[in-house]
């Protein structure tokens, strides 16, 4: 087979096998896990006018997150499909299958820029087309990656990734020795529009130069030292903006230099980060000062999240959508403890022996910085979710199809070696089919959420969700019993919404009198809520306390005098009282205020 023949064959066969993996998350629904906040119940993202477009360039309170490219990508969605989960659910797929492809190209160059230094021939080509293959399915079908691709919010990560990626390789073609200069000038400066495109989709790329440093360490050895192969070959990338021109090995000033236009856009992201955090609105909370969350506090978060991706791709296990570890434990307990020494005994072992072990050395360094932007050093809370995973569980798959080169050129040790690779590739893949059935709906999704959460706050939480949605799904009788467990799990718990909807199944079971205490629950908590005096006064109605709830009507029109519900209930209670004079008033306002604002 010719060798272009082959390497289409090979992206084919993994588009192929990440798509099976995927497949059935194309029937999943939408989520109450933040997809109602970004996509279906987010009117800037439906509609592609002036006016949302407007707001998805310049938003920064909102927001959590400046993310203008993947509010684009949803409204173009949205264009195309409406708000039929299936056309979410594909994009990220087919996203994810782009990126696969893309991590394939990159660890095949990744591979024989490696070879090239360490003045070996590629004896069979095929099995670096293998190991490649085999590498990325590594990354593509492990089970970490499931959140992101099952999670119609997972789309941001996708495609910061898929920029980033685009990036990395136009990156190393800027620095191939065999290029003309031409070419190295236009893959430097396309490097520079993909990772803004990147930086735009998403700040999950606010490490990314430290993983170009580490590949200017290895393998394009930039730092010093001529190569063995060719001490003659040079790079000649245009000084333009204070791009470096020099040798592959072109020293620190130079590599630094390279760096600056990367460099300006990271901290570009990080100040409309920052204002985007300290000035937003709505349900978020701005960032924990010092005094709540101290520097060390910080910092020993920093080192546990250093070494829990570090070896969470080793044992993707008990898998959830959310680990409160963070929140249930004192920094100062062994894990904690044992994490930091752990990252500062790997990073100075790694530094001293640079030299010997050059390729360990760049994938720690990457490891470290791509990571900065997941260690929520401005975030508390803060959870160690799967999906922070995505960029930097490539290192593995690089240092995993190293490996495996390195141990099939042993004589006789090629197909043992690769058969194993397979092996895994196969088990991780059932893992990750297995997993994607979770995200399937709010059902199966809040049930094995509620399942796995140990800590009563959290389990809590989870148990109210998956309350709302069998009540979703009409079945209050179950729905009952989940705020019922929720509440027994965490008595002290003040959820406002807890309780407003327990006291609505209630109330739609006829269990009119349990109904009014959990109302009278819900408006301690929460005494403005409209809603809920509304449907305190509708279930004292049907309790047959009429004075009650005529007096609690009239209250829920004072908190909103726009409410057509709280007219028309008023108007059915006065009735039953007998006066009809008022409830034809009510009655009226009640029908014309439908007529302006219809649902």
């Amino acid at each position: 087979m010719r060798p272009h023949h082959r390497t289409t064959a090979v992206v084919l066969a993994l588009v192929a096998v990440v798509f099976a993996i995927f497949f059935r998350t194309l029937e999943s629904g939408f989520l109450r896990w933040d997809d109602d906040i970004n996509v279906f119940e987010n009117s800037r993202v439906q509609g592609l006018t002036a006016e949302n477009l407007r707001w998805m360039f310049t938003d920064f309170e909102q927001a959590i997150r400046y993310k203008p490219l993947s509010w684009l990508a949803w409204a173009l969605v949205h264009e195309v499909f409406g708000l039929n989960p299936f056309g979410y659910h594909l994009v990220n797929v087919l996203l994810h299958c782009a990126n696969t492809v893309l991590l394939f190209f990159l660890l095949r160059r990744l591979l024989k820029c490696g070879m090239r230094n360490a003045e070996c021939e590629m004896e069979s080509p095929v099995w670096l087309q293998v190991c490649a293959a085999l590498g990325t399915l590594l990354w593509a079908v492990h089970p970490l990656r499931v959140e992101p691709v099952a999670w119609v919010t997972g789309l941001p990560y996708h495609l910061a990734l898929f920029f980033a990626l685009l990036a990395t390789l136009f990156y190393l073609g800027a620095h191939a020795p065999d290029a003309p200069p031409a070419a190295r000038r236009r893959n430097y400066w396309l490097a520079v529009v993909a990772f803004a495109l990147a930086v735009l989709s998403y700040p999950i790329v606010l490490g990314f130069v430290a993983a170009l440093v580490a590949l200017d360490y290895f393998p394009l050895r930039r730092f010093g030292g001529a190569p063995a192969s060719d001490p003659a070959r040079t790079s000649s990338i245009h000084q333009t903006a204070g791009a470096a021109t020099g040798a592959p090995q072109a020293g620190l000033r130079r590599v630094l230099l390279d760096k600056l236009p990367f460099l300006a856009l990271s901290l570009l992201l990080v100040a409309g980060t920052i204002y985007g955090r300290f000035h937003v609105t709505g349900t978020w909370d701005k960032p924990v000062t010092l005094d709540n969350f101290p520097p060390l506090a910080r910092a020993m978060q920093a080192f546990y999240l250093w070494a829990y991706y570090a070896w969470k791709p080793l044992l993707p296990l008990d898998l959830c959508p959310v680990y409160p570890v963070l929140m249930e434990s004192k920094f100062n307990e062994p894990v904690f403890l044992l994490s930091a020494l752990g990252v500062l005994a790997v990073s100075a072992m790694l530094f001293v022996k640079r030299r010997i072990w050059p390729a360990a050395f760049a994938l720690w360094l990457a490891h470290l910085g791509l990571l900065v932007p997941m260690l929520g050093l401005t975030e508390r809370p803060h959870y160690p979710h799967d999906r922070y995973s995505i960029i930097n569980g490539i290192l593995w798959s690089v240092a995993m199809a190293g490996l495996m080169w390195k141990l099939s050129q042993v004589r006789n040790k090629s197909v043992s070696v690769l058969a194993c690779g397979a092996v895994v590739v196969v088990m991780l893949g059932a893992v990750s089919w297995r997993q994607a059935a979770v995200w399937h709906s709010d059902l199966p999704f809040f049930t094995d959420m509620a399942a796995k959460l140990r800590s009563p706050h959290y389990r809590s939480q989870a148990l109210m969700k998956l309350g709302n949605a069998h009540a979703d799904l009409g079945d209050d009788t179950k729905a009952v019993a989940s705020y019922r467990e929720s509440l027994q799990v965490s008595p002290s718990s003040a959820m406002f919404h807890l309780h407003f909807n327990h006291a609505n199944a209630l109330a739609r079971l006829a269990q009119w009198p349990d109904s009014i205490a959990s109302y009278e629950v819900a408006l301690r908590l929460k005494p403005d809520s409209a809603s809920a005096v509304l449907n305190y006064g509708v279930a004292l109605a049907a309790k047959g306390e009429l004075d009650r709830a005529v007096e609690q009507l009239n209250r829920a029109l004072q908190l909103n005098p726009q409410s057509a519900d709280a007219h028309a209930q008023l108007a059915e209670v006065l009735t039953k009282q007998g006066n009809a004079e008022q409830a034809r008033q009510h009655a009226a306002e009640a029908d014309r205020l439908r007529m302006v604002s219809p649902k």
